[in-house]
């Protein structure tokens, strides 16, 4: 089964994979099929139930997420610092320091948001989705309220363009050791907040490594019009999704695994890490085979998928998902 997957994910970008003996997935049953590791479409996971579900999959999913754009708290703080507090100069600690301040406000302020968003959903009658509740698509409801049901999905705190808030705050991104030691300590503090918030509201609050295809584009459009074009940083189209390695450097699929290896396990709400190919490997099922279980034991995929597509055009590279 397993070589057939392979072979239909040399020709299209389907199917994913899910490492269900990833390390945070530790405690599900393999004699339940129901708490094995899945996924809500492409990346969102539903982590360790804190309402009673443990580690159950089925009849759970992301209820909200709020994505914070980093690149635009870099640059508030940059600015900040250099208009306001320190005009004669100021010292790379002063800046991460400031940015991690800022970001630990933004954190606290998603969360509200996503709890409000959280309450009105709830507030909605049965009758809104009911198919939701008696084909048990959403476990758990008491006949009365739906939060009864809802509690046990996933309030996802999403995050868009470490790559470029590292290049704002350092002039590197995390390719480097400087890099991946910032990195290391901004997604501490999404995760531990994120473990704060789930205690204290019993709700499944969790971080994740964001769908933000669209975001990309249109965070990135706002960014330059305020900021206009800054090299590595607003010189594109789009930011970086997440903690992913930005896709114009030139890294092979191990160095790159490598590197979001380190991050990935950050996550709790979601992630999907992916490696670029220079061509088809529809003729080479091997290499394929090789990468996907590579990338499970580094333990990269939590919560998260690979999965591999092509172009068929050679100018355009296929990339892992």
């Amino acid at each position: 089964l397993f070589r057939l997957a392979l072979r239909s994910t040399s020709l299209r970008l389907y199917p994913n994979y899910a490492n269900v003996d990833w390390s945070g997935n530790a405690g599900y049953d393999e004699n339940d099929p129901k708490t094995y590791f899945s996924t809500m479409g492409c990346r969102t996971a539903n982590g360790m139930d804190i309402n009673g579900f443990g580690q159950l999959k089925d009849g759970r999913g992301n209820i909200c997420p709020v994505t914070i754009i980093m690149p635009t708290l870099a640059m508030e703080c940059k600015e900040s610092c250099e208009r306001l507090f320190y005009p004669d100069g100021y010292s790379e600690k002063i800046l991460i320091d400031a940015f991690m301040q800022r970001l630990d406000k933004k954190i606290h302020e998603a969360k509200d948001m996503l709890i409000e968003r959280f309450n009105y959903i709830c507030s909605q009658s049965q009758e809104s989705a009911k198919f939701m509740y008696e084909n048990g698509t959403m476990e758990g409801y008491d006949g009365k309220d739906i939060s009864s049901a809802l509690k046990h999905g996933t309030l996802a705190l999403g995050q868009i363009g470490l790559a470029e808030t590292l290049q704002i705050l350092i002039g590197c991104d995390h390719t480097t050791e400087k890099g991946m030691e910032l990195a290391k300590r901004i997604e501490t503090l999404f995760r531990d907040r994120c473990a704060e918030f789930k205690q204290e509201y019993k709700l499944n609050l969790g971080v994740y490594y964001t769908p933000a295809e669209n975001l990309c584009f249109t965070a990135m459009k706002k960014f330059q019009e305020k900021y206009g074009i800054i090299p590595n940083v607003s010189d594109r189209k789009f930011f970086t999704n997440s903690i992913h390695v930005p896709v114009w450097i030139d890294i092979n699929p191990m160095e790159k695994i490598d590197i979001e290896s380190q991050l990935t396990g950050f996550s709790s709400a979601g992630c999907i890490t992916y490696v670029e190919l220079p061509s088809t490997a529809k003729n080479n099922i091997d290499a394929l085979e090789t990468i996907v279980n590579y990338a499970m034991d580094k333990d990269i995929v939590t919560r998260s998928m690979i999965s591999v597509r092509f172009a068929e055009e050679q100018t355009f590279s296929g990339y892992v998902e």
